[in-house]
């Protein structure tokens, strides 16, 4: 008798993975890089820049959490 009802384990996407380790950098990088643009470039432009940053590391984790499994 066999179980046709057995479900298989998700494979993980492995390019979804260091897509969520690299948004992880961009994202990190930016929290250590605000004092190094604020002190060349003033408050206006450091907060814009890290603003892009953070939305696009956000919208990268969002991407590659929706492809982490292969189907």
């Amino acid at each position: 008798m066999t179980d046709t009802n057995a479900q298989q384990t998700p494979v993980l996407n492995m390019r979804s993975v260091v897509g969520l380790a690299v948004c992880l950098v961009i994202a990190l990088s930016g929290i250590f890089l605000i004092p190094t643009f604020e002190s060349r470039a003033g408050f206006g432009v450091t907060f814009w820049t890290m603003a892009a940053m953070e939305l696009l590391a956000m919208v990268g984790v969002a991407y590659f959490v929706l492809n982490l499994h292969e189907e």
